[in-house]
């Protein structure tokens, strides 16, 4: 379903953006109630996004809903920031916290990171190696599309910006 919320962010978001930011994936939010309402369908994503489509009149009168709404909105805004910085370091917290109450690391963090860093290697090594048998070309598209946001996740958990505030904690810890 989020990806469906997805879909009616990037629509919006052409036109009101703050509108658009504040709708949260997965549920809709607050914002999601507002553009309902303001469209008189019911809050799905599905009937939102049908009638935007069926409808581009239907943008100006979000553009118009964000204005009226713009202080309240970059509030929504603010707090889907925090909520994502927070659960950005919760698993950092978790990992600390593991370390600190067993006194060692959890190593299936670990096993599960190199798991997909080596699939995704492997997979690409065989993909320029030997040609998609006949008929596999979307199943194995597919396990490379997974392994690939795997690999992008892995990554940013062990390098991205959340590094640092890992690096930042386990100072502040000792």
């Amino acid at each position: 379903m989020s990806d469906v919320w997805d879909g009616v962010k990037n629509i919006i978001g052409k036109t009101a953006p703050l509108l658009a930011n504040a709708i949260i994936p997965g549920s809709g939010g607050v914002a999601s109630g507002l553009i309902s309402n303001m469209l008189g369908v019911e809050n799905d994503p599905i009937k939102i996004q049908d009638r935007l489509l069926a409808n581009p009149d239907n943008l100006l009168k979000l553009k118009e809903l964000e204005t009226k709404h713009e202080e309240r909105l970059i509030e929504l805004s603010t707090e889907n920031n925090k909520v994502f910085i927070q659960d950005v370091q919760n698993a950092r917290t978790r990992e600390i916290e593991i370390t600190k109450s067993t006194g060692k690391k959890d190593y299936n963090l670990y096993v599960l990171a190199w798991s997909v860093i080596i699939g995704f290697f492997v997979l690409c090594w065989l993909l320029m190696k030997y040609p998609l048998p006949e008929g596999s070309n979307e199943v194995v598209f597919m396990l490379f599309g997974g392994l690939n946001a795997g690999f992008a996740t892995v990554l940013s958990y062990f390098f991205g910006s959340s590094k640092s505030s890992s690096d930042k904690t386990k100072l502040l810890t000792k």
